[in-house]
């Protein structure tokens, strides 16, 4: 896939992959480190004409992380509207600001945004990932040990899933997760 004026490091690491993704999970007692964990932003020097939320996409990217968690035999993980606020509106300020990361773009932690829609938390977690297809994102997802440990983390009983479009990179897609 051709992907307009992206900067050379983000090439580089599509053309390895096609895909590109970022993972992480904190506790409470380990939020205070989370800035040094959370704030890896990926300028992508491309940003998105428009973005429009894709609901298909989500149903689609639920049911692949349910079946992974089945075949894990763990309990499926139920949408959640507030996670799912979160991560549509986290997807398509990613699109619209051009980069990928936990971090706004006004430099808020995933564990602030999540912390509005989770009252009373003790994990949360957070895989954001910018591909071609919804299935390709899941599969490097599922590939990648940070990533697979959010996804199969029995702690976590409820997602949200927030995928946009991004122009010609394709779709930008954040999971959030909580107990």
């Amino acid at each position: 896939m051709r992907y307009p004026r992206l900067n050379r490091r983000l090439l580089a690491t599509l053309a390895c992959s096609s895909v590109v993704a970022l993972a992480v999970a904190v506790s409470p007692a380990l939020s205070q480190s989370i800035g040094a964990a959370g704030s890896v932003v990926v300028r992508l020097g491309y940003r998105a004409p428009a973005s429009v939320v894709v609901p298909t996409g989500e149903t689609t990217l639920l049911r692949l992380v349910n079946r992974a968690r089945e075949a894990h035999h763990l309990a499926p993980l139920v949408m959640s509207k507030a996670l799912r606020t979160v991560a549509r509106r986290h997807s398509q300020e990613m699109a619209l600001d051009g980069y990928i990361g936990h971090d706004s773009a006004e430099g808020q932690s995933f564990v602030a945004r999540l912390s509005a829609a989770v009252r009373g938390w003790h994990a949360v977690g957070e895989n954001v990932a910018l591909a071609p297809t919804v299935a390709q994102a899941h599969q490097t997802l599922m590939r990648s040990p940070g990533h697979l440990r959010n996804i199969l983390d029995p702690v976590f009983r409820r997602i949200g899933i927030g995928i946009a479009t991004a122009g010609a990179a394709g779709y930008m897609i954040t999971e959030d997760f909580a107990e």
